[in-house]
């Protein structure tokens, strides 16, 4: 990886941490930046996501507020939604997967822009 690639990450990363949505900017960065493919570039984000959580995983299991038995319904249900959204997203061209995502950052950065605070 780049020197600029790993500092993408790193902020990438980092806002993604905070909650502000930094997966939305590394799958921009790699497929604009880097020309990759739009799937490619969503299990690399993926992959960046599992890792960067790990720290506030350990940090929720040591204080125990963990609901193990939610954990384990939740992996079981998001593991078979998983193999089924991947058989399906075979079927669908990658050019409209491209424009459907770049409309949903679209909205929800619209969204989060126009929306009243509490």
């Amino acid at each position: 990886m780049s020197f600029w690639g790993s500092i993408v990450s790193f902020f990438a990363s980092a806002l993604a941490a905070m909650g502000v949505g930094g997966g939305g900017f590394m799958v921009i960065y790699l497929t604009l930046a880097l020309n990759m493919e739009q799937l490619q570039a969503q299990g690399i984000n993926l992959i960046l996501f599992l890792a960067g959580s790990m720290p506030g995983l350990l940090i929720h299991v040591f204080k125990r507020r963990i609901n193990f038995f939610a954990v384990i319904l939740f992996s079981v249900f998001g593991v078979a939604g998983t193999f089924f959204g991947a058989y399906i997203l075979r079927a669908i061209p990658a050019l409209f997967l491209r424009k459907a995502f770049g409309a949903m950052l679209a909205v929800l950065g619209c969204a989060a822009l126009f929306r009243k605070k509490r």
